[in-house]
């Protein structure tokens, strides 16, 4: 240590230089803790817009949105139905660390009488991103079940 103090003393310019190099690796680095933390939340969702929440009103409305619901978690999940009640659809766990989404939907009851939401839930086991993503399956999800039309 006391060598760079000598070095320093005898070579001013040198030691701005090392202490410009410092602070210049400092400023590196709070960059770059600052960017991946302002980043961090829209990594996974870039180019998909977070769908408005599934409702539906008891009778034809419900049924026909549940019945859609199931019908693209058949087709589109990758994975074997585990669940299928009047209130969860759920699929069977992937094996191993596979990186499809696990879903399950549930119909739960909102405040208002006769209404109820549609959710998606969606998770990976694998320790990278699922293929397609948590919100590319839930757009797609929410698009299928949403785009019908109930006949007069």
């Amino acid at each position: 240590m006391g060598r760079l103090y000598l070095y320093i003393a005898q070579f001013p310019r040198a030691g701005r230089s090392l202490r410009r190099v410092r602070y210049l690796r400092l400023a590196l680095i709070a960059g770059v803790l600052f960017g991946a933390c302002s980043c961090s939340e829209l990594a996974g969702d870039l180019g998909v817009s977070k769908p408005e929440q599934i409702r539906c009103q008891v009778g034809p409305d419900c049924d026909l949105k549940w019945e859609r619901a199931y019908t693209w978690v058949v087709e589109s999940s990758g994975l074997k139905l585990k669940t299928k009640t009047d209130g969860l659809i759920k699929t069977a766990e992937s094996p191993g660390n596979d990186r499809t989404l696990v879903v399950i939907i549930t119909k739960n009851p909102t405040l208002q009488s006769g209404i109820y939401k549609i959710d998606f839930i969606g998770k990976c086991l694998s320790i990278w991103s699922c293929i397609p993503s948590d919100a590319e399956s839930r757009t797609s999800f929410a698009n299928f079940v949403s785009a019908y039309r109930c006949s007069p």
